[in-house]
């Protein structure tokens, strides 16, 4: 029998551990290369030029380490930064704490014996820590404290390196790496097993929840690579990923890319964290407020409400599984809807940076949406559990929507965060809601001779022009118009919409440092095609809390939109008296090839209404065919054009009626010139 993992167990971490972390702080003292020491001295964490003054706890203390992390748990009374976010995520079930060492260390004491990189520099600390007494180290407690199970390995080590670089030192400020299992490495009695290193440089990253050390301990709870998502994904290595370019969002695996610093819902759901009165481990409360109730819903429990709370606080969120997919092979799909308070809740729940930058909004109030897509196996062999399919399998849905984004050559400093110069902008165009982009995810912008998808066409939006107005609070990790914050409605016809997201299976190959480019694989597990539901989505808010109201039979487009893509109707669409539905070109990058007849890295869109569809156009409405897209009606599909309702089937557009079709006209089918209009016999008209 097959042994059974699962995912709340951890990869190293469970989801309920107590944890005493040791923390050594390390201090290289430049005595060989002076000249590769590019940090300034600072009041968080001073540098230290003297050779004499090598040595352990003697100098250069740094400022913060009880800001980041606290020494005992108090749960209510959490300070560090650290402790606090794992206790808030958990619920206070994974308690987090640590002692710290600082370790001032020559260059040429590391250099006598080992390489100076990533793996040497450690090596070389901690035989440098086993010269001192024990006493020295731990003047205040047993290392058996480290070993929670006295198995004479310590639980888990976090290496933070104030100044090496990544040309000397392997790792840059904010970069780091986790190393799980036995490594032979000892201090005293005790050989290492978890242990993190990473390159934190001289400032304050304790005031950023969302920061390397979180990133690296959260490997131990979510997985290795292949886990990189919500803002933390990077191209460090091949791993198969559902969508092209790199996405954003929130968690605690989001890093430098995260755009709040909170956890999210699927990392809760993941982990097995629910509030102390939650039901389940996706619930809400009933529309009254009343009872906690199971939330994680599909199509078959029909329509049902919800009373969302704020998230961070009592872990309220609804999760809903899109109904269609390409087949039986291809990934599930999910929405997940979370209320956060922002500056009312009194959490660790904020735009990243916003609490040391003042160009950066702390965020807005209100529900923040994304898709999931597959990796939703919780429990099963270690394969099914931490698959490989699904690193950034998480999308965010704005409340902005998503657009065709247009590369500007714009040459400027950006004032924010990031203080480097930029040489593009990235201007807000045609929406596109179901193939455009949203900010947080990087833009693609092949060159125009590129055939194929190279990764040097992927950029990241650090300024967003909309009309004339430049917005430099660093947009790709979230800006005041991610959130839902007032009244909404959301279905098929809303810019963000309700249908699933597009799927592109791909990993980068890497010939060489210039030629690195997209290739898809497992195809299988892609749902590339747009389904058209019925799923509507209502959020209303009352007071802090919101209700969320969910439908399958809101089919009524309501609005004037633009469609692109595969897109497929499988029940039914009522596009509402006097709008219009525009069918027109995808120019946001879709594939990893350019298309022969386009020009462009998408297809021409395309409309099937299959069989058993129902379309209806109520009068003065109008769907326009426009940049050589079709609309097909299969047989036993049924198509009702009122009076005074149209039909336009522009130059290079086609309609097509299958054989068995039903079409019911009492407007205006016009077709321009160039326009094809194609009838089969025994088509019903």
């Amino acid at each position: 029998m097959l042994a059974q993992f699962h995912s709340w167990d951890g990869a190293g971490i469970a989801n309920n551990d107590r944890i005493r972390c040791l923390n050594i702080f390390v201090n290289i003292i430049y005595d060989i290369h002076p000249d590769t020491n590019l940090y300034s001295n600072n009041e968080y964490w001073p540098q230290i030029s003297d050779t004499v003054l090598e040595g352990v706890n003697n100098a250069a203390i740094p400022a913060y380490l009880l800001d980041w992390m606290d020494t005992v748990y108090i749960s209510g009374q959490t300070h560090g930064t650290c402790t606090r976010i794992y206790g808030e995520s958990s619920f206070d079930s994974l308690q987090i704490v640590g002692d710290f060492i600082v370790v001032n260390i020559r260059e040429s004491t590391i250099l006598k014996e080992d390489a100076f990189d990533k793996y040497g520099i450690p090596k070389a600390v901690f035989r440098f820590l086993n010269r001192f007494s024990f006493n020295t180290l731990f003047s205040n407690r047993n290392l058996d404290a480290y070993d929670a199970n006295q198995d004479s390995l310590l639980d888990y080590t976090n290496i933070l390196i104030r100044n090496i670089t990544k040309a000397y030192g392997d790792l840059g400020p904010g970069s780091g790496y986790n190393r799980r299992g036995h490594d032979g490495i000892y201090l005293y009695n005790k050989e290492l097993f978890l242990r993190s290193v990473q390159c934190v440089g001289d400032g304050d990253f304790f005031h950023n929840p969302t920061s390397i050390p979180t990133h690296e301990i959260s490997h131990n709870l979510f997985g290795n690579n292949n886990f990189h998502t919500s803002g933390g994904n990077h191209r460090g290595d091949g791993c198969s990923m559902p969508f092209l370019p790199l996405q954003g969002g929130y968690g605690l695996m989001g890093a430098a890319g995260s755009s709040l610093v909170c956890c999210n819902g699927y990392e809760r759901w993941r982990m097995h964290w629910k509030h102390p009165q939650a039901v389940d481990y996706i619930s809400a409360k009933d529309s009254s407020n009343t009872i906690s109730v199971a939330s994680d819903i599909c199509k078959e429990n029909g329509c049902r409400t919800f009373l969302l709370r704020d998230f961070i606080t009592y872990g309220d969120v609804v999760r809903i599984r899109l109904p269609y997919k390409d087949s039986i092979t291809s990934s599930n799909q999910y929405i997940w809807l979370e209320n956060h308070q922002i500056g009312q809740n009194d959490k660790l729940d904020f735009l990243q940076h916003s609490n040391t930058y003042d160009c950066r909004p702390q965020g807005m109030s209100g529900i923040y949406a994304y898709y999931q897509v597959g990796r939703d196996v919780l429990e099963g062999t270690k394969e099914e559990v931490w698959d490989g399919l699904g690193r950034d399998n998480l999308r965010i849905i704005p409340a902005e929507g998503y657009f065709d984004y247009v590369m500007v050559l714009d040459a400027y400093q950006l004032q924010c965060v990031n203080y480097d110069s930029h040489a593009y902008t990235f201007q807000r165009g045609m929406e596109n809601p179901f193939c455009g982009a949203q900010d947080q995810q990087w833009q693609l912008y092949p060159a125009a001779e590129d055939t194929v998808l190279y990764l040097s066409a992927e950029l990241p939006m650090w300024r967003k022009r909309i009309d004339t107005t430049n917005i430099d609070m660093n947009p790709t990790i979230g800006d005041i118009l991610d959130a839902f914050s007032g009244h909404a409605r959301l279905n098929m016809g809303t810019n963000p919409s309700t249908c699933n997201t597009p799927t592109c299976q791909n990993h980068v190959v890497r010939l060489h440092s210039l030629y690195e480019y997209f290739k898809p694989n497992f195809v299988k597990y892609n749902t590339a095609k747009i389904y058209l539901s019925g799923l509507g989505i209502e959020l209303i808010p009352q007071g802090e809390n919101f209700l969320v109201r969910v439908r399958w039979d809101d089919y009524e487009i309501t609005n004037n939109t633009r469609w692109t893509g595969d897109i497929v109707l499988k029940d039914t669409a009522i596009l509402t008296t006097g709008n219009t539905i525009t069918l027109a070109q995808n120019r946001t990058v879709a594939q990893t090839t350019r298309d022969h007849e386009t020009g462009l890295f998408a297809k021409r869109t395309k409309w099937t209404c299959e069989n058993g569809s129902y379309f209806r156009q109520d009068s003065t409405s109008t769907l326009t065919l426009t940049e050589n897209s079709s609309v097909v009606f299969e047989s036993s599909s049924h198509y009702d054009l009122y009076e005074d309702a149209r039909m336009e089937i522009h130059a290079g557009c086609t309609l097509t009626v299958r054989p068995g079709a039903i079409i019911q006209i009492k407007g205006t089918i016009e077709v321009d010139s160039g326009g094809v209009l194609i009838l089969n016999d025994t088509a019903k008209m």
